[in-house]
Order: C-alpha cells, then sequence, then structure tokens
C-alpha cells in the first residue's frame, strides 16, 4: 500500500490542518515590535534581521518578509540609522507669555522660573541650596479636579464619589445627614471638600441648570461620546473649559501659558497604538488610525454643550486637546509642575495622595542655580523605548547624560559583536552540511518505493563513559501514513 509523508504537531491545541497565515498590518507589526521591547529591553539592540527573527518566532502564522518588516518599522519611525530620519514636534511646540499668571503660579521663595537658554523653553531653577529628600512645592489640588472617565458611569449610579471617583465608605444615613448627596440627581460624593470643589456639577449633569453658557442636554451627549470613544483629552478640556465659565476665577487664564501643540501634529508623528503603543497612553487614551472624524464629532458636540463658545474652532479645540496631553500628570493638570522639564536621571520626584495634592521633593542634592529635572517616562525602559515614548508624546529626542552614555555602549557592543565574529568561512560551514544531507538516503522516496531500509546505531550506546549524543525535538513530528 502506497505511503506518504505528513508533519504533525505535538501540541494538540493547535490545530493540524489547513494553512492558517495571516498577513499582518503595519499596525500589528509596529505594535508587537514596542511590546517586544518593553517585554525584553535588550530586544532593543537586535539589527533587522534579529528583530525579523523574533518576530516570525513570537507569530509564526505572519506571513511577512524581513524587508517588509524594514519598510514597516521604517515608515513608521520605529527602525532608523540616522536620527535625522526620525519627525519631532518641539522646534512647533509654542510656549505662551507666563509674566500675567505668574504671581498666581504659587512660585516658592527658593525657585525660579525662566528660559533654560538652549531651546527647550522654560524651566525651574534653585535659587539656594535643596537637599535630598526635602519638600520644594506643593499643589494643593489641580487646575480642576478632573473625574475618572472610566468611572462615569458608576459615578451617575452614585456608586463612587462624583468628583474624585474613589469608593463611598459611608452609609446612607451618614450621607443624608452630612448633605454629601445631590438633590438633583443621584450623584454622591465622599466628603464635604470634594462637593465643595465640584463646581460644574449641577452645570453640567442637571439639564434646568439656569447656566445658558452650558447646555445640559449638550453635555450629556458629550460625555457619552468622550466616555465611549475613550477620548480623555477632550472630556478634559470641556470640563476645564466648563470651569472657566462658572467659576469665580479664570481657569482658562491659568491654562493658557502652558506649552501647547496642536493634536493633528502630535497624531501625525505618533507610530504606534493600541497593545504596544504609547501615544497618550498615560492619559488613557486608546489610539485609532483615522482619529480626524472622532475630532470633528466631538468638536460639534462640544459646541453643543456650549453653544456661545464662539471663540473656540476646531483648530483651537485641537490645541486644547494638545496641551492637556502634554502637561498633564495623572490624568490632571498641575500648573505648577508642568513647567518642571524631563531628563532621564531626574533630580526630583513627585507624590499624589487621594486627595490629588501634588508635592514634589528633591531626589538628590541640588546646588543653587541647577535646574529642577523630572521624567516623564518610566526610567527602568530602554534608552530606545524611553526616546521613543518621548519623541512621540512630547516631541524631541532626549539628549541627557544618561542617554548619550547608553546609546554610546550600544555603539561599542555592536562594533565589539561585530569584531568577534568567527573568522572561517559561513558559506564552507553551509556547503558542508549542505553535502552531508545530500549523502543520507531521501526517507520520501524510501517510502514511496516501498523499501525497507536500516537506521545507524551510534556506536557510543550503552557506554557509560562516554557522552551521548544529545537530541533536541521540536513541536512537530513527521511520520508515514497510508493514502
Amino acid at each position: 500500500m502506497p505511503l506518504k509523508i505528513e508533519t504533525l504537531t505535538l501540541n494538540d491545541s493547535v490545530e493540524q490542518y489547513g494553512n492558517k497565515s495571516i498577513v499582518p498590518s503595519a499596525q500589528q507589526v509596529c505594535d508587537d515590535v514596542v511590546l517586544l521591547w518593553k517585554e525584553e529591553p535588550s530586544t532593543e539592540d537586535l539589527q533587522i534581521d534579529g528583530l525579523y527573527e523574533r518576530i516570525v518566532v513570537r507569530h509564526p502564522e505572519w506571513r511577512i518578509s524581513q524587508q517588509t518588516v524594514l519598510h514597516v518599522l521604517t515608515k513608521h519611525n520605529l527602525y532608523a540609522t540616522d536620527e535625522g530620519e526620525l519627525e519631532t514636534y518641539c522646534s512647533q511646540v509654542r510656549f505662551p507669555d507666563v509674566s500675567e499668571v505668574l504671581k498666581e503660579l504659587g512660585l516658592p521663595k527658593n525657585i525660579e522660573l525662566r528660559d533654560t537658554g538652549d531651546g527647550r523653553g522654560r524651566g525651574l531653577f534653585a535659587k539656594n541650596e535643596i537637599q535630598q529628600g526635602e519638600l520644594i512645592s506643593a499643589e494643593s489640588m489641580p487646575l480642576v479636579t478632573i473625574p475618572p472617565i472610566e468611572k462615569l458611569t458608576l459615578m451617575q449610579a452614585g456608586k463612587v464619589c462624583s468628583l474624585c471617583g474613589n469608593s463611598l465608605g459611608h452609609s446612607d444615613h451618614f450621607i443624608m445627614m452630612n448633605g454629601l448627596d445631590c438633590n438633583g440627581c443621584r450623584s454622591v460624593w465622599c466628603n464635604r471638600t470634594c462637593k465643595k470643589r465640584d463646581l460644574t456639577h449641577a452645570a453640567l449633569k442637571h439639564v434646568k441648570a439656569r447656566t445658558q453658557a452650558i447646555s445640559g442636554s449638550g453635555w450629556a451627549k458629550f460625555e457619552k461620546f468622550c466616555m465611549d470613544k475613550v477620548f480623555v483629552a477632550a472630556y478634559s478640556v470641556g470640563i476645564i473649559y466648563a470651569s472657566s465659565l462658572i467659576g469665580k476665577d479664570d481657569t482658562l487664564k491659568r491654562f493658557a501659558p502652558l506649552a501647547e501643540v496642536s493634536q493633528r501634529l502630535r497624531n501625525r508623528v505618533s507610530d504606534s497604538t493600541n497593545i504596544g503603543g504609547t501615544f497618550d497612553a498615560s492619559s488613557g487614551a486608546v489610539g485609532i488610525n483615522d482619529p480626524e472624524p472622532i475630532w470633528n464629532r466631538a468638536y460639534e458636540l462640544f459646541k453643543e454643550a456650549f453653544p456661545k463658545s464662539t471663540e473656540v474652532d476646531l483648530d483651537k479645540f485641537l490645541t486644547y486637546v494638545g496641551k492637556f496631553n502634554l502637561n498633564q500628570v495623572a490624568g490632571q493638570i498641575y500648573p505648577l509642575y508642568a513647567f518642571i522639564n524631563h531628563d532621564c536621571e531626574p533630580n526630583v520626584r513627585y507624590e499624589i495622595d487621594d486627595k490629588l495634592r501634588l508635592k514634589v521633593y528633591a531626589r538628590k542634592l541640588i546646588k543653587p542655580g541647577d535646574e529642577l529635572l523630572t521624567t516623564y517616562v518610566n526610567p527602568l525602559h530602554g534608552v530606545k523605548l524611553r526616546r521613543r515614548e518621548l519623541r512621540v508624546n512630547w516631541g524631541f529626542l532626549c539628549q541627557c547624560n544618561r542617554c548619550n552614555k547608553e546609546l554610546s555602549q550600544r555603539m561599542v557592543k555592536h562594533r565589539v559583536e561585530q569584531l568577534s565574529l568567527p573568522s572561517h568561512s559561513f558559506a564552507a560551514q553551509s556547503r558542508r552540511r549542505s553535502s552531508m544531507r545530500n549523502a543520507r538516503p531521501d526517507l520520501t522516496d524510501l517510502l514511496k518505493n516501498g523499501q525497507e531500509f536500516d537506521l545507524e546505531i551510534p556506536d557510543n550506546v550503552g557506554i557509560s563513559h562516554r557522552r551521548r549524543t544529545s537530541v533536541r525535538f521540536d513541536n512537530n513530528v513527521t511520520v508515514a501514513v497510508e493514502e
């Protein structure tokens, strides 16, 4: 009876028949590479051939060539041998005048705000020596408390605080006796401070509110759209704008001097989203391939929520969105902290407590004239991933001492690896392996002809003092079956 050769998998969880290969999209390739760098920082040093091998191992079902991977990564600014090829937007970030609100920033006496002198804009500098661990500044509350968008449904049901989103630890009787519930809806606050700070609640949540500049029904549509699309920045801009219309202080006036750039420009430079992406990830945003329709719809609903906002056109709306993303920390805007620039080896750190108070401490001794520097990214990430996150989210390629040192070490390591390659020819090795394969009997032909054959048994079988030949298996096995 004729026989045929079939290769089956030893893994029962994988289907053994049928071609399941797929052609991945550029987005999938970009996301997987960024995720690989996060999971294994050492892979940042891989050249394109090594990176391609890792992709193939991670996704054996992908049908993609090394040249295609190189083209995709280069096009999306994830792989470049020349830094000049990487697009940045730091030169287009605007720094509005801050003189009108300088007094309202609450600068500590030993800190001054001035130009950095190296093209990075403005920064905070120490006037006097600051000891390690010393409290440098404190902001008792953000510019406006922005409720967490992911808890809006629970807030509307009265399950968590309507402002901060914290769980409620009080009984219904305690809430009623202390006036922590809302008379016009089901909202509840965790304490009197949150209720007092929630200035926009009545105007935004109660349709019959008397504020003509705000439409309660329009806000409900805008809020739901932002929640459905996870458009965190637009929702936050809406809260800030509403606060400026209701509050006694001009919130927009204190928001205005912060660094700004259009979200459209920031999105163009971004190169990956979703699982492996980092674009606006710190604010919880979810990226999409074509955000223009969402931007346009969000702007339409913004105008419906604020019918008298004639000074805000689409470009200004997107500038507000970009400004929020540039300056937000943990989803909030802290005007003073927003002036602290980045370094991968920062000399300050910040803490935010459960009441959203932000405090800045010295990580090391800071001498007079030294600039206060924080970190915008995870310092445990590798240099390539850190610089990519900074370029995508803040528009610049970091040139700090740590980045330059690690980049130099990577170059030296790469040169050493090239010099340490064996001197013998790989082609000769390949020819030897090929000749050995050709000398073996063709198993397929033998089975087709129905011939019997013997397998060679190693001479050292059963000899304990000699090292046995090791055998390595994979997940596949080749068998002969009847047709």
